[in-house]
């Protein structure tokens, strides 16, 4: 019921295109029932057949039961069998009636009944477009904001869901399982529906033929429902799997490109294409159980109408010997029957399909049920700079959301004045970076506030906490789009005139205007045409042009040579003039402008002070000064 209360949410942004198609399904299904009145009128006028002749081909009208015998099984559905004979009496007074109405006498008839059929199949194939194309735009609607929401479910998530789902998961849950249930919802949701409506309305036609026999009939329906639930809950499991194991597929396939050139460096083609071929065997695997399910289906379905197709003859041979039953009825409630046909495999194909859809929506769902530890309830109003500083206090975290873990930081106290650039140094693991990943809120701290200006971050609104904060990082985040894009990063409205004083600020003018289209040369994915030091001179324009108060700097030069250190050096010197900045470098030579110099070891803070100070104190910084300059 959760699951379908998931689904209603969004259903009803498009009610008025599923009414719609309901609507279109009734007037298609009561056209088809027209058609098939229509019949006996075409041999009677038009084709001027005798009775005898017409029960002959056995395609007369809606009925005609055969003599019933006295029994109490006939008594019983008498009243029932008189109700179906009055509404066969009623469409043949709507039929002559039609005939009165348009002054159809003599020769005219020849012209009637087939002009009424072509206008029946008009409208029978009028209502299936309509019908089919609501659908689709209602089942694709949906789907489309299911993948819209999910997106953005992922994408405002903290950083801890994204360690523990891999990009290859998530991608899979966004285009793969969405796929699916775009197929079964648009493409599908149509013929369910339909060959539902189908069923029914030749389920009652069979009623008007012959009572009896269509209750025999239609004793079938819970072992053809029994079957299309075995196979539903089987293909539902194993699409399961075979998702999970799209979602490992698609991991491997994320890591193998991105790390090609690792994988090039060590010779490892042959080893990631062996992971690969063992994951695609397992996927193989859960397809190949999916596609025994589904291929074993229909035979099983076919063989089980075949023997109740077989219990129906003989009971209507008993019938016709009997008296109850005559044969151009039968005929004509076989014909029916077989109409029926084409819905139940539908069903059958469309439980399937279903059933994956299902799934893969459980999975959707779960995904979408993942709370996002970073809740904006914003209590305090939204600030427009900075005017005091920076304050952690008593600032404890762990990585495991229980708070039993081990410690990344503990008990910190560190100020950061407006105005003032701070440098955090010590060892790998020491907690540097996940110390000024709590100020934007990528992660909450487990204990201990974080605060801008006195207000606690976390009583700002996110969106304004993180328009204060400018970041650069040593891994350069660019995407395959225009240099000026890039640098102006969702700002479309700024003109090229702001762009180019960043870049110009971040001495990146110079080789962006020798590119071949200049500011409007696209730069690959992860702007893979480009040198370490000019990606990183583009991520340092963008935070130029953020013009942001705060500047976090995360081991900005860390993959540079020294000639590409000096000028990105220089381009950070211009982008701190004037801001608050916490910066990370495992070089000290960087770090020995600070204002001052915080030193954490194993998640706490031991030292803080100058340059000078910390030398002087012999400690933590002295060692890690003198592994760098005095080996």
């Amino acid at each position: 019921m959760e699951l379908v209360g998931f689904y209603l949410r969004y259903a009803r942004r498009y009610l008025h295109w599923g009414l719609l198609a309901l609507a279109g399904i009734v007037v298609f299904g009561v056209a088809t029932l027209a058609f098939i009145g229509l019949i006996h009128p075409m041999f009677e006028e038009v084709l001027l057949a005798t009775e005898e002749e017409i029960q002959d081909v056995a395609v007369g009208g809606l009925g005609g039961g055969g003599e019933e015998g006295d029994g109490p099984v006939a008594r019983l559905f008498e009243p029932i069998e008189s109700y179906a004979a009055s509404l066969k009496a009623a469409a043949g007074d709507l039929y002559d009636d039609l005939k009165r109405w348009a002054g159809i006498e003599g020769r005219s008839e020849v012209f009637f009944a087939p002009v009424l059929i072509v206008l029946v199949l008009l409208l029978r194939s009028l209502m299936a477009f309509l019908s089919g194309y609501s659908f689709q735009r209602a089942g694709l609607g949906v789907t489309t904001d299911i993948r819209n929401d999910l997106y953005r479910h992922i994408i405002h998530q903290s950083s801890r869901f994204h360690q523990r789902y891999t990009s290859g998961e998530l991608y899979s849950r966004v285009v793969s399982d969405v796929s699916k249930l775009q197929n079964a919802v648009a493409a599908r949701l149509f013929d369910i529906f339909m060959s539902i409506a189908m069923l029914l309305f030749y389920g009652a036609t069979l009623l008007t033929i012959h009572f009896t026999l269509a209750v025999v009939s239609l004793f079938a329906v819970p072992l053809f429902a029994f079957l299309l639930a075995r196979f539903g809950k089987g293909m539902r499991k194993v699409t399961y799997r075979s998702q999970e194991r799209m979602a490992d597929l698609s991991g491997l396939l994320t890591e193998g490109i991105r790390g090609n050139r690792v994988v090039k460096a060590f010779g490892m083609e042959e080893f990631e294409c062996g992971r690969f071929e063992r994951a695609t065997r397992g996927h193989l695997l859960a397809n190949l159980r999916a596609q025994f399910l589904a291929t074993l289906s229909s035979p099983v379905i076919e063989s089980t109408a075949a023997v109740g197709g077989a219990a129906l003859v003989i009971s209507a041979g008993l019938m016709i010997r009997d008296g109850r039953l005559t044969f151009p009825d039968f005929v004509q409630f076989l014909v029916v029957l077989l109409m029926m046909y084409d819905p139940i495999r539908k069903l059958n194909k469309v439980n399937l399909v279903l059933q994956e859809a299902v799934a893969c929506s459980h999975r959707i769902h779960n995904l979408m049920q993942v709370e996002s530890e970073i809740v904006d309830r914003p209590t305090a109003p939204p600030v427009s700079g900075l005017e005091e500083g920076v304050r952690f206090e008593e600032v404890s975290f762990d990585y495991e959301e229980t708070g039993h873990g081990k410690s990344v930081l503990s008990g910190i106290d560190l100020d950061l004045r407006r105005g003032e650039v701070v440098a955090l140094v010590g060892p790998s693991g020491a907690g540097k970076s996940t110390l000024v990943n709590l100020l934007p809120r990528f992660f909450d701290p487990g204990s201990g506030h974080v605060r801008i200006d006195g207000t606690d971050i976390r009583d700002l609104p996110v969106a304004n906490l993180r328009s204060l904060i400018g970041i650069v990082t040593q891994e350069t985040v660019l995407f395959n789009d225009t240099v000026r894009n890039n640098i102006a990063y969702g700002r479309d409205d700024l003109p090229l005139e702001k762009v180019r004083m960043a870049a110009a600020a971040a001495y990146a003018d110079d080789f962006i205007m020798a590119m071949p289209e200049g500011y409007d040369t696209v730069i690959g994915e992860g702007g893979q045409n480009l040198s370490g030091g000019q990606r990183q001179r583009l991520a340092i324009a963008r935070a130029l042009l953020k013009n942001a108060p705060i500047l976090i700097l995360d081991e900005a030069t860390s993959h540079l040579d020294t000639e590409s250190e000096v000028v990105v050096q220089r381009a950070i010197y211009n982008l701190m003039e004037g801001r608050t900045a916490l910066v990370i470098a495992h070089r000290l030579s960087t770090v020995v402008r600070a204002d001052r110099i915080a030193v954490l070891d194993r998640g706490v803070l031991v030292e803080e002070g100058t340059h000078e100070q910390l030398l002087e104190l012999g400690g933590a910084y002295k060692r890690l000064y003198d592994l760098q300059f005095h080996d």
